[in-house]
């Protein structure tokens, strides 16, 4: 978990890669956009060599309160090959106070946090149907860019933690239509062991259900949780993130 860039600079790039999946020329394509409503809960250390304790997100940084963002999805379907693209962007601030040390913090000291983060999901899948069902197994790639940053109030010293990780996994795709109405589930899951500085687990699943109300467009409900669970490095400082990230989702799209 060492690359670096700026969270403008992966925004920019995860939005890039979903028009691009959006825009493809193929013989179906959709576009949706939506607003999702996300919870972020978990626990995050920072060892700077002088140990540390594990801190939530919400009892030591005040971070977790319902948060709104954009939602973009992209989808082409050429036959048997499916390609997506979903991109939303979360951002959380809070006080609060840390039990034990965080990086140079002192310890117990009283803390203002910002969290900032862009998950893109891009994958590639083979839709085989079953009659009214179809599973499509294939690749997700998840890229995570996240930029946490804490300062104590009284001292005025900060600690950041900002990462890109990229993250392949396997995941499955099931659908199912009736009517004018179509469900899909996709699940993903991966365990990275050693992998340069990177160590952890990592969930990706989502759920929607769409309705075609005329034709070309649809609304669609949706439900987003994804987690990570990995030791890295950020500069010379240690640390471990165990986040969660879940949200409902509403929308609308279109087809063509």
């Amino acid at each position: 978990m060492s690359l670096h860039y700026s969270s403008r600079s992966v925004f920019a790039f995860t939005l890039c890669s979903s028009l691009y999946v959006a825009g493809c020329s193929s013989p179906s394509a959709s576009v949706q956009l939506g607003y999702v409503a996300t919870e972020l809960g978990g626990d995050i250390s920072l060892d700077s060599g002088g140990g540390s304790n594990e801190q939530g997100l919400s009892s030591a940084f005040g971070l977790g309160d319902t948060q709104g963002s954009p939602y973009l999805r992209g989808q082409v379907r050429a036959g048997g090959p499916v390609f997506t693209g979903s991109v939303l962007y979360v951002q959380d601030s809070g006080d609060g106070q840390i039990d034990g040390g965080f990086g140079s913090l002192d310890p117990n000291a009283n803390v203002r946090s910002d969290f900032n983060m862009g998950l893109a999901k891009v994958s590639a899948a083979y839709e085989i149907a079953l009659g009214p069902v179809s599973v499509s197994p294939g690749l997700m790639v998840d890229v995570w860019a996240f930029d946490f940053a804490a300062e104590s109030t009284v001292a005025g010293i900060s600690e950041e933690i900002d990462e890109l990780l990229v993250i392949p996994m396997p995941f499955v795709r099931a659908e199912a239509g009736l009517g004018d109405f179509a469900a899909v589930g996709e699940l993903g899951y991966v365990e990275i062991d050693g992998i340069g500085d990177t160590d952890g687990a990592f969930l990706d699943a989502e759920v929607m259900l769409e309705y075609y109300p005329v034709p070309f467009t649809s609304v669609f409900v949706g439900y987003r949780h994804v987690e990570i669970d990995g030791d890295g490095s950020s500069g010379d400082d240690a640390f471990s993130a165990d986040l969660d990230l879940r949200g409902w989702m509403i929308g609308g799209g279109i087809r063509f």
